[in-house]
């Protein structure tokens, strides 16, 4: 193998290490064991009268989701019903766990296996694109169905001045909402709060209603573990508060400047009352608080739509209790509670034959139709569509309340340290809420953290 690709496999390892022990879209029970895969495609494929025969192509799909049990068996059964109707494609899947999901992809790339499709996060493409792994989907799909995708979720796909990857669908921050908890402290969820001030009237009034609950650990959770999906995760916080994070040109934005230390200080202000108010428990990561809301024990916490995939592992009447709201449309002094687009999509690989193009061309327009989403988007990954091809697809009604905030999405510069840069968040919190540094210290902290990976 020529150095240099050695030397990129490498670079990728480094860059992808934290970002594929994200809980926020792994999550689950999971196994290091790979899932079974489907049965392979006919040796001799079908035909239609007329046509000459097709050669047999062969797919090398990495997708995690086929490790985690809320996801597997649709997964499996979609991958078949594709391979049944094209039998002339065989999808040979690889899954690990989330988290070995790193080793995985730069042992087999260095032993010279192919990477033909991956199922992964927007945050992984910076590192991908850098290493030469993956290629724009504009070269692989056909044009009428890239052209199905709604341009305010795939300019999150942005990087380098193209487009890399599809949504498979996507999500705005939501909050969780236990309505039998929040009804039985009379409150109304049509009264939902669209202010600061009016979550925080609830929050107390939630406080009072069960202090000293055993049954009832949380009233308003934020993650504040320091792992990388409690970086992403107030980096939306700070998002809804006013502030930006990356600039345009990929520099780290100036937090000493209006507004963004303004929506850094309040949102470090939000934080510290959550906790000195026991609202919010410390050092719980997602997965956490996705298992404590679906066994009752929390009343409203903020995460991505497809964290109830989670919840319904814990208990299959959750969809009985649970509603959504968008993060309170006034945030602060300039907060609109606006948030960043969160996707699950596909990844193409960099060098698929003519023959790969048309079957991963064919897979991803399988994956995303009413009639194989439906199901899906109900009642296993909640969210909503990317593409115009699935308008007419049912959205959960959990998902309801939490629709009122998808206009409200705002796109986010990508950049080959993001992991890292919002990993540091959740440090810069913690030295705040915790640790005793002022406000203006653990920013600066922060600042000096993020640059230093920014111009490595």
């Amino acid at each position: 193998m020529k150095k240099c690709t050695v030397q990129k496999i490498l670079s990728l390892s480094m860059a992808l290490l934290l970002t594929l022990s994200l809980a926020a879209c792994g999550g689950g029970q999971q196994s290091s064991a790979p899932a079974p895969t489907p049965a392979p495609a006919p040796a001799s494929p079908s035909t239609p009268a007329g046509d000459a025969p097709k050669e047999p192509v062969t797919l090398r799909f990495y997708n995690y989701a086929l490790s985690e049990t809320a996801k597997a068996d649709w997964w499996q059964s979609t991958i078949a019903d594709f391979q049944k109707e094209n039998d002339w494609v065989t999808i040979d899947t690889i899954t690990v766990d989330y988290n070995s999901m790193v080793s995985t992809f730069t042992n087999d790339l260095a032993s010279g296996l192919s990477v033909d499709l991956v199922y992964g996060e927007v945050s992984w493409v910076p590192a991908l694109v850098d290493g030469g792994f993956i290629q724009a989907p504009k070269n692989v799909l056909s044009a009428d169905f890239y052209g199905g995708y709604y341009p305010y979720v795939t300019d999150q796909f942005q990087y380098n001045g193209d487009v890399y990857g599809v949504p498979h669908y996507y999500t705005n921050s939501v909050i969780f909402v236990n309505k039998d908890l929040v009804i039985a402290a009379g409150l109304k969820l049509e009264e939902f709060p669209t202010t600061l001030d009016g979550l925080k009237s609830w929050i107390e009034t939630l406080n009072k209603k069960y202090s000293g609950d055993p049954n009832v650990t949380t009233t308003f959770g934020l993650t504040t573990a320091e792992v990388p999906a409690t970086g992403a995760n107030i980096n939306a916080i700070y998002t809804a508060f006013g502030g930006t994070l990356i600039n345009e040109d990929g520099t780290l934005a100036d937090l000493t400047a209006e507004p963004n230390k303004t929506a850094m200080h309040e949102a470090l202000d939000f934080y510290k009352y959550l906790l000195d108010t026991k609202s919010t428990q410390e050092n719980l990561k997602l997965k956490d608080y996705r298992a404590s809301f679906g066994a009752g024990n929390v009343c409203m916490y903020v995460d991505s739509s497809w964290g109830y995939a989670q919840i319904g592992e814990v208990d299959a009447n959750a969809k009985n209790f649970t509603v959504t709201a968008p993060l309170p449309a006034a945030m602060g002094t300039n907060g609109k509670g606006s948030s960043l687009v969160e996707s699950h999509c596909f990844l193409m690989g960099s060098q698929l034959t003519d023959a790969q193009k048309e079957a991963v061309n064919l897979f991803v327009q399988h994956c995303t139709k009413n009639e194989t989403m439906e199901g899906y988007l109900n009642n296993i990954g909640l969210a909503f569509v990317a593409h115009k091809g699935m308008e007419s697809c049912p959205i959960s009604p959990i998902l309801e309340g939490a629709a009122k905030g998808v206009d409200n999405v705002v796109r986010q510069t990508q950049i080959g340290p993001i992991i890292s840069v919002q990993t540091e968040l959740a440090s810069m919190v913690l030295n705040y809420t915790i640790n005793g540094m002022s406000a203006d210290d653990a920013i600066a902290e922060y600042v000096k953290q993020a640059e230093y990976y920014i111009n490595q």
